[in-house]
């Protein structure tokens, strides 16, 4: 009994390392998408430098998920958890690392014309990935995986906008080629949406592995 004790303060502890790099990462996502919209090269920077605590949380729970199988007894059901923190962290990761590369587009395009039109549209997209992020998180959270139709909906969504607006940017830049690399930039930014959203169903599958035992492609 008190070796299942200790066991689950260790899969609480995971959990809650797990809620807090999710966290930090959906704030990241929101504010590149921010920094971008208001051409606010200090919260780009702010994002960029957040990577550095986003890997070390990586780091730190994968050492976590080591320990966990190293030192206790689990059984099947919880070796699930712990090996699909893996996948979640490392999807986590990715995230991230799209956030950065949207704030580095707002440092690209400080100086450059930028089109209110294009703005309105990568904001519309980020907040059904945003959307589709905190749901698979949430998930996670509540291990529920009965929202998967709501989820896979978001994700036709963002697919969807993505494919539209990336054929639109590349028609805009055959009409005006002054604005071809800042165009270039939009499908930059859209392509890292499309990603994020990937990596949102990715999380997604690994809870719906926890919860079922059953490896599902969505």
């Amino acid at each position: 009994m008190v070796q299942r004790k200790v066991f689950e303060n260790e899969l609480t502890r995971l959990h809650n390392e797990i809620l807090l790099m999710g966290s930090i990462v959906e704030d990241m996502l929101r504010d590149s998408i921010d920094s971008l919209s208001n051409r606010d090269k200090d919260l780009a920077v702010e994002v960029i430098k957040r990577d550095d605590m986003v890997d070390g949380k990586e780091i730190e729970i994968q050492e976590l998920c080591v320990l966990i199988i190293a030192t206790q007894q689990p059984v099947a059901s919880d070796v699930r958890r712990v090996t699909s923190a893996f996948k979640i962290i490392n999807n986590l990761e990715r995230i991230g690392d799209h956030a950065v590369n949207i704030a580095n587009v707002t440092k690209d395009l400080l100086d450059k014309k930028i089109n209110l039109k294009e703005i309105n549209e990568i904001k519309r997209m980020s907040e059904i990935v945003i959307e589709l992020v905190k749901k698979c998180i949430d998930s996670y959270i509540n291990l529920d995986i009965r929202q998967v139709e709501e989820i896979l909906a978001l994700e036709e969504e963002v697919d969807n906008a993505h494919h539209n607006l990336r054929r639109d940017l590349v028609q805009r830049m055959s009409c005006d080629a002054n604005m071809i690399e800042q165009y270039s930039k939009f499908i930059f930014v859209s392509s890292h949406l499309e990603r994020v959203g990937d990596h949102a169903i990715n999380i997604f599958e690994s809870v719906n592995y926890m919860v079922t035992g059953e490896y599902k492609d969505f």
